[in-house]
């Protein structure tokens, strides 16, 4: 099967469904590349009804249309389109005809082109994607073609894309056996005689082993075939050395080939019991995870490959070995740069079942296409070694056994297994709130987390809490039934529980699938403590667009879940949506021992001697900078994040003590700001060791632009440069201070694909060629167009320009519209 790319030329036209409204400008038309997200360049607004879960963002109608042409000549082939996401309710037309509708918006799925095709003409590809039906989700979605789309071109004795199976057993040192397992599909009207060939490749290309079988391939219909392949001194995949291999299958027909299908794969063995916990290749690992959502910051949800990798990339290097996929199957590179990077995946698939928690969410789909949703996500993602559980579900509503949820759960669960019974099965159950619906949730959430002050709150609410706190103390008893199924019982945000649970359920596996970052060390203390939880994943690793301001500050106010207009950004993450770290994510490095050096955070000066409520989702609003030339001589708070026993804070030379680190590992000083120099050193043993120190930047002077570089390389993958773009005074340092607004232009062969800041409450379009700067800085992220040199500039009123000139190789359309016969397959 020859595997085409038709990610270029679309004819877009996008529409809001209303006529009155398009008759104002709303409707437009242009061509477009994919992956594209319509939704991230769209206007937001506090009237759109996507509101502030979904970052006050439209959705509309995307229309996409492009012609090819089939010759004559190949009337005896098959013809498959592969959309690998689009966001949602999506209709594919052949020549007019209605090929497939598809209403989920995260699952691949296939479209026979065959029966419609027009050879020797034009034929016009139409792909409606309606995310018309707001609220639909609980987080930005993105709107439109978001994944690559394919052309798969095969004989009449094929292998289809989700049919070959590769799986690794009796893994020893010296050999490992690895089974191949291939549908083969024959729509003939005969049965055929085939001969199939696997050959097993190393990461570096090199030919292990070949094996040959003959087999008979059964007439309309599907075959499957298996064969063992034994490999001598197996290099094994895991977090530090992730081996890949590649298993290369081909079907033979009177020494004709006919089909060939790859996979690369791993090998590895994975175990899981309440006393050994989590073993990857026999070695017990606690897995210090994070939870995603599938937007890629800047670019909405486009899944550029490069971007993919890069976000893994990031957060491998933050001391990340595990990544949960809140709260659908991701892209198809995503997986691919978990495989390359040694990240270990829950690969999740619903956030609801039969109960909504959106009006027009899954919930209305779930009872027809659970089943096919599932197969996608598992015969598609089955080879990837990284993932280790499945997940099918995150705070599902039928978790206290209502509307037949412990029937679900057994099915959903065995069904799961019965496809791959190599992988534990999670999902992720939360606290519940009787009958108080979402509003109790908001309220536990929020007031646990101490994002409000309960003694405020109306006598009525105050009873509800106690309902509240009366259901959680019964909630093993009540969930157990529902948990029963899973291999993994996924706490969200119930650490409280783990050592009660284990005595309870004392054959239970716990994963905390959900936890607040600002309680990361005594969570993280707790999964130390008790071997029987596996790991931790925080709510999240990386910020992202949606529910709006969940991990906002509070001084001297207090607030609602979510923010107001023009709120758009969760704010919580130890990355922010540029991939930017956070002081947060150094904390996190320090708990994990990945940082050796404190770290000095200071609260913003602004907020000094506020009544500071953190949401449970939130950190302090501090910032790694000692430059704040308006606010001499006033007193700031000075946290310093270590994990030495001591922790001295100098200013300008002059000592204002020593503090001793607890368990938290922060200690805190109030002084007079004054400019120079700060610094924290660690004390361990009563010996001065690392140390951090902050310098007062001199004022804004000209703008720098640094080019990110990738350490993994693909010929068939988009060219995305990633380029950061700070603020910096004469000496070049950082000035974070500075907000000027930045005038980007590109020329040559690239184009802008994105430019952004962290900042969760600008308005500006992540669009646009202009951006004002957040904490002295934001990304430029440009694609490549073509093969040739780009020139990207930058410029601010009142400092000097900078400009870079960058070499793109972008993507080639493998496919060309009037014909495939010189492609690559």
């Amino acid at each position: 099967m020859k595997h085409f790319n038709l990610d270029f030329n679309w004819k877009f036209s996008y529409s809001t469904g209303n006529s009155f409204k398009d008759k104002l400008g709303k409707a437009y038309k242009e061509t477009v590349n994919l992956p594209h997200d319509f939704s991230i360049k769209l206007d937001r607004s506090e009237s759109e009804r996507s509101n502030a879960a979904g970052g006050f963002f439209p959705g509309g109608i995307g229309t996409y249309e492009r012609e090819m042409v089939i010759h004559n000549d190949e009337k005896e082939k098959v013809f498959i389109l592969l959309v690998e996401g689009a966001f949602m309710n999506t209709e594919v037309y052949l020549n007019g005809h209605l090929a497939a509708v598809h209403p989920y918006g995260y699952t691949e799925f296939k479209v026979d082109l065959t029966p419609y095709i027009r050879f020797g003409e034009n034929n016009k590809i139409r792909i409606v994607v309606n995310n018309n039906a707001l609220p639909n989700s609980r987080w930005y979605t993105g709107s439109g073609l978001y994944r690559h789309v394919q052309l798969l071109i095969a004989e009449k004795l094929y292998i289809d894309p989700w049919d070959l199976s590769v799986t690794t057993k009796d893994i020893g040192t010296t050999k490992a056996l690895i089974n191949i397992e291939a549908a083969v599909t024959n729509i003939l009207s005969t049965n055929q005689t085939i001969e199939w060939e696997t050959t097993i490749y190393d990461q570096n290309g090199r030919e292990i082993v070949t094996k040959v079988k003959n087999a008979i391939a059964h007439k309309e219909g599907k075959t499957t075939l298996q064969i063992q392949i034994p490999i001598e001194a197996p290099k094994l995949w895991s977090i530090e050395s992730p081996n890949l291999y590649k298993a290369v299958t081909r079907i033979y027909q009177d020494e004709s080939l006919l089909d060939e299908m790859e996979s690369t794969f791993g090998i590895r063995s994975i175990s899981f019991d309440s006393k050994n916990g989590f073993c990857l290749n026999g070695t017990p690992i606690k897995l210090q995870g994070g939870c995603i959502h599938h937007d890629n910051g800047p670019l909405g949800a486009a899944a550029f490959n490069v971007a993919e990798y890069r976000k893994i990339r990031l957060l491998k290097e933050l001391g990340y070995n595990a990544i949960r996929t809140a709260h659908n199957p991701p892209s198809r590179a995503l997986l691919d740069a978990c495989d390359y990077y040694g990240m270990l995946v829950i690969d999740e698939m619903f956030d609801c079942w039969r109960q909504k928690k959106n009006s027009y969410d899954y919930h209305l789909y779930f009872e027809d296409w659970w089943k096919r949703d599932i197969e996608s996500t598992i015969f598609r993602d089955r080879n990837h070694p990284s993932i280790i559980m499945w997940s099918i579900g995150n705070e599902i509503g039928e978790r206290d056994g209502n509307s037949n949820g412990v029937q679900i759960s057994e099915k959903l669960c065995g069904y799961v297994k019965q496809l791959d019974p190599t992988r534990a099965v999670t999902n992720g159950v939360n606290a519940i709130f009787l009958d108080a619906g979402e509003f109790g949730g908001i309220l536990a959430n929020i007031f646990n987390g101490s994002a409000g002050d309960i003694s405020e709150l109306p006598t009525e609410v105050h009873e509800l809490l106690k309902e509240c706190d009366r259901v959680t103390s019964e909630w093993g008893d009540i969930t157990e039934p529902f948990c029963k199924p899973l291999d993994v019982v996924g706490y969200n945000y119930l650490d409280s529980r783990y050592e009660e649970d284990g005595i309870k359920f004392p054959d239970r596996l716990i994963c905390g699938t959900e936890s607040y970052p600002k309680m990361m060390a005594a969570v993280w203390k707790k999964v130390k403590e008790n071997p029987h939880v596996i790991g931790d994943f925080t709510w999240t690793a990386i910020d992202y667009i949606g529910e709006s301001g969940i991990g906002r500050s509070f001084y001297n106010q207090t607030g609602n879940l979510f923010g107001d207009y023009p709120w758009h950004l969760s704010n919580c993450g130890d990355l922010d949506i540029c991939g930017f770290i956070r002081p947060q994510g150094e904390y996190r490095k320090i708990l994990w021992n990945m940082r050796k050096e404190p770290y000095l955070a200071i609260l913003k000066p602004e907020h000094f001697g506020k009544k500071e409520i953190v949401s449970a989702w939130g950190w302090s609003d501090v910032v790694h900078s000692w430059s704040f030339p308006e606010n001499v001589g006033q007193m700031v708070r000075v946290d310093i994040y270590s994990n030495a026993d001591e922790v001295e804070l100098l200013i300008n030379g002059r000592s204002f003590g020593k503090k001793i680190v607890d368990d938290e590992l922060k200690v805190s000083f109030d002084v007079n700001y004054t400019a120079g120099l700060i610094e924290a050193i660690n004390y361990r043993n009563g010996m001065k060791a690392e140390t951090d120190r902050i310098e007062t930047s001199g004022e804004p002077y000209q703008i720098h632009l640094e080019v990110e570089t990738e350490n993994w390389g693909s010929a068939n993958t988009e060219e995305l440069k990633y380029i950061t773009c700070s603020i910096v005074d004469h000496n070049g340092k950082l000035v974070p201070y500075a907000e000027h607004v930045v005038n980007v232009e590109v020329s040559g062969v690239g184009e802008l694909a994105g430019i952004g800041t962290g900042d969760p409450v600008s308005e500006e379009s992540y669009m646009e060629l202009y951006r004002k700067a957040y904490n002295g800085k934001l990304l430029i992220v440009v694609r490549g167009k073509g093969e040739g040199e780009t020139i990207v500039s930058a410029r601010a009123d009142g400092i000097g320009e900078y400009f870079i000139e960058l070499k793109m190789s972008g993507l080639k359309e493998s496919f060309s519209g009037r014909s495939y016969e010189k492609a690559s397959c």
